[in-house]
């Protein structure tokens, strides 16, 4: 039977057309390449387009990704629809009499068997961010068993404020798969009348209407359970601490088995282990059923059964549960029923007090963590256990472990990023403009110069490199492509732990320092700058890396280099396949306003060799104030992994890789596409620190530099905000006149949701154009150019086609809201005018080496 079953499934997988993926994993860089299906709206032709096509939707956090069809042709001109279901009640229980349908969560557990360990995340946090219930025990029809997906929800962090922190104001930003907190869980027993998901979507939701879990119009027929079939999901409520808002006070999980439970004997018992409450939907109670719930041990876990009316064998229900009541401890209020004269909405309310009552008593807390082990003990199989993801994990751990104060930490093990480098920095852009010569003669003040930058970088070789950034160097140059993710994964999620709680306790204090203290503005500064000195990432460690080999380079011949020394230099060829495999390098360090020269231009040149020929870019940077959803914007438009939940803003410039299809380079003319993302200009963290406002101008000047295209990112629709930075973007684009490159500029206007918003800010957008005008004249008479009296005369804008406006990101209240479509839907059409700009765009693409050069001369 077993077999038979398995036949099957895989003859559907193969009808999906991931039958390849399940053995050679389908890999988050390859999902992310930009190809002429990213930017069309073609309808879906075969069941083979449903995988991509949930895959694109989703990636652009779009949260229709689960409501969707797939139009076959017939023979003749007949045509039938094959229906991926309406996402709404995938658990209800109805047999297949057609083989027209296919579950949707089908596709779902499909992708996750045929995907790599970065894209499995990447799907999760997408996923989270609509607001879908998660795959925790995953079925996987290989061996007849299933898989805890423990790795794979490591990438979820959430804020939330419990109604308990109220009053003090205070809130969590949590990772979940380490979060304890109690877990409610919903299993069926049998046929049911009932929809469980659709009544587990109405308690989780009070104000805001989520569809966590799928539930199906039953008109839709009867529909296939095969792949997805024993499938454990999970959830989580976060309230956001407004009684009237929230549905539950404190935060909780809740899982849901789909299937009958009866037939699915392991992922029962996980589900009750597990659980500190467990609502079974039953219609009725046979011998069968009985069995299986007088087997149950004696625990801290409560049983509650949700019953029909509509039962004519209630009496031999009831009966059995009285049996039962002993060994379950069942009262009166352990039995739910809905019948005829209690209407969903009463019913609904009668389940979340019950609920309400069971997190008042419950001592009983869990976390993903502890389910993994809950799993093994039932011989079930977690993929944190693979050797590769195990070493790995050890490895970062061995690093992170010895973290106690951060800014301790960045001097003792990476002391190259201090006050050396910046005055490094500082001395590498006199070179360039020479302010500071006075009576001296040119060449000689430079000869002073480069002598100073000399005697510093022999300065940073003395230093001997830390056990922390050797072990490492060690892990990225001798591991193997696959565990060098894991490595990077785990050393992103320790860190990113690590800097929550210090940043957290550092705010804290600010606070109090705020409130207490009448003359508070030394002290207020000084921890500013603890707040900036405190973020701690894998940057920083890459940095460490840039600082070693620039040094290195610089003072010695590479023919003669120790091995020590040598596997230095073998770093830019790793950072150069970690680039190509989706992970961002960084351009400038925010810290020190220094851009690593001879760092990149030799990690890029290793790239150039890898690619070869194929090695055309097209280059697209947003800048804006920060906290404006830059990084946001970037990752909802591409599907990118640039930091936005790590508890710390982005610093300085990052830039990533897409890959361009061979159906769309010749229409794009590249081969890649290079986005950057920038720091927040004008942040209330640096301002009070020196040398801000230069800081910001040297942003600017050189992110439009390199670009194709700039986003201009601001929060409103109104024009006002961009007051501030829109000088120092003047400034830069006037520069860029010199290079004879006129980029085009974009304005993504955030958080305007009316319909009219075009129509209506016509006022808005002549008023910017008016300012850029006014302030492109200024700076040209600041720059003594005064030929140019329009901002079109330094940057190609267009007041009508060149401003968008772009809706809230999340629809409702954070953090149970989900993203909003409106969102997800104008970023995607803001991708397509992007596409169209670089089409249009007279000027050619950039070699990868031009790029360099371009770098080298901002």
């Amino acid at each position: 039977f077993y077999i038979s079953e398995a036949n099957e499934i895989h003859k559907m997988i193969s009808s999906l057309g991931m039958e390849d993926y399940v053995s050679k994993k389908l890999t988050l860089s390859s999902v992310l390449e930009v190809g002429v299906e990213t930017i069309t709206d073609a309808n879906i032709q075969t069941l083979r387009n449903l995988p991509w096509n949930f895959l694109k939707k989703l990636m652009v956090l779009n949260n229709t990704a689960r409501n969707t069809h797939c139009t076959t042709s017939m023979s003749g001109d007949e045509e039938t629809q094959v229906n991926l279901i309406n996402f709404t009640d995938i658990f209800a229980d109805i047999e297949n009499d057609s083989n027209q349908y296919i579950n949707p969560l089908d596709v779902v557990t499909t992708l996750f068997l045929s995907s790599d360990c970065l894209l499995q995340q990447q799907i999760m946090l997408k996923m989270s961010m609509c607001q879908f219930a998660l795959p925790l025990l995953l079925p996987d029809y290989r061996n007849d068993n299933c898989i805890l997906l423990q790795w794979a929800l490591r990438e979820i962090v959430k804020k939330w404020r419990p109604q308990s922190l109220e009053s003090c104001k205070g809130f969590k930003e949590e990772n979940l798969a380490v979060t304890s907190m109690p877990t409610i869980s919903f299993v069926r027993l049998g046929n049911c009348m009932l929809s469980k998901s659709k009544l587990l979507n109405d308690v989780l939701s009070l104000q805001q209407q989520n569809n966590f879990f799928i539930h199906h119009n039953m008109q839709c027929g009867n529909v296939p359970r095969t792949i997805s079939d024993g499938l454990v999901e999970i959830c989580w409520y976060l309230p956001c601490g407004k009684k009237n808002l929230d549905a539950f006070p404190e935060a909780l999980a809740i899982t849901n088995l789909r299937g009958d439970a009866q037939s699915k004997s392991i992922q029962f018992e996980f589900v009750r282990k597990i659980s500190t409450a467990v609502f079974v939907f039953v219609e009725s109670i046979d011998k069968s059923t009985y069995k299986l719930l007088s087997s149950i041990d004696k625990s801290e876990t409560q049983y509650f059964f949700i019953l029909s009316s509509q039962n004519s064998k209630q009496k031999v229900t009831l009966d059995y549960l009285k049996k039962l009541a002993p060994n379950l401890q069942l009262e009166q209020k352990h039995l739910l029923r809905k019948s005829n004269q209690l209407n969903e909405a009463n019913f609904v309310r009668k389940v979340q007090e019950t609920i309400k009552d069971v997190l008042k008593s419950c001592s009983m807390k869990t976390n993903v963590e502890k389910m993994a082990v809950v799993a093994r003990e039932l011989g079930i199989k977690v993929d944190e256990d693979d050797e590769k993801c195990s070493q790995a994990r050890k490895h970062a751990q061995e690093i992170t472990s010895k973290i106690q104060d951060i800014v301790d930490y960045k001097k003792k093990v990476l002391p190259l990023q201090g006050n050396i480098l910046k005055e490094l920095a500082q001395l590498e852009k006199e070179t360039h403009r020479l302010r500071k010569y006075g009576n001296k003669p040119i060449e000689e003040y430079k000869c002073d110069l480069e002598n100073k930058i000399m005697k510093l970088r022999e300065k940073q070789n003395q230093y001997e490199p830390s056990e922390g950034i050797l072990s490492f160097i060690t892990a990225l140059v001798d591991k193997s492509t696959e565990e060098r993710h894991y490595f990077l994964k785990w050393m992103k999620f320790f860190l990113d732990t690590v800097a929550r709680e210090n940043l957290s306790d550092l705010r804290e204090r600010y606070k109090t320092q705020y409130e207490d203290s009448q003359d508070h503005s030394k002290e207020l500064t000084e921890l500013d700058q603890k707040i900036a000195d405190s973020s701690l990432g894998l940057e920083h460690f890459m940095r460490e890396i840039g600082q070693i080999y620039e040094a290195e380079s610089l003072l010695f011949n590479k023919d003669k280099l120790t091995d020590a020394q040598n596997q230095f230099v073998h770093l830019a060829n790793v950072a150069a396949d970690l680039m190509l495999e989706g992970y961002p390098l960084e351009l400038i360090n925010g810290d020190a306003s220094h851009v690593p020269v001879r760092w990149v231009t030799d990690v890029l040149k290793q790239l150039k060799e890898k690619i070869r020929n194929n090695s055309r870019i097209r280059v697209i940077t947003v800048l804006g104030v920060q906290s404006t959803g830059k990084s946001t914007l970037l990752n909802t438009m591409f599907g990118l992994q640039f930091a936005v939940s790590s508890g710390r803003c982005t610093r300085g410039a990052f830039m990533l890789l897409i890959k361009v299809k061979e159906d769309l380079r010749e229409t794009l003319g590249c081969d890649f596409l290079m986005v950057i993302d920038t720091e927040g200009l004008k942040s209330p963290e640096l301002v009070k620190l020196q040398d801000s406002n230069e800081h910001d101008n040297e942003l600017a000047t050189l992110v439009v530099g390199l670009s194709d295209i700039t986003l201009i990112n601001m929060a409103m629709e109104n024009s006002a905000e961009m007051k501030n930075i829109l000088q120092i973007v003047v400034h830069a684009f006037l520069r860029m006149t010199e290079t004879g490159k006129k980029p085009n500029c974009q304005f993504a206007h955030q958080n305007v949701g009316d319909v009219s918003a075009h129509d209506q800010n016509m006022r808005d957008r002549k008023l910017l154009l008016e300012q850029l005008n006014e302030m492109t004249k200024a700076a040209a008479k600041m720059e003594k150019k005064d030929s140019y009296s329009k901002f079109s005369d330094v940057m190609e804008y267009d007041a009508e086609k060149d401003n968008w406006y772009i809706p809230g990101l999340w629809h409702g209240i954070p953090p149970m809201a989900p993203v909003n479509t409106g969102y997800s839907e104008n970023v995607y059409e803001l991708k397509k005018s992007l596409f169209g700009t670089l089409k249009e765009k007279k000027q050619s693409s950039l070699d990868i080496l031009e790029f360099i050069e371009w770098v080298k001369s901002l």
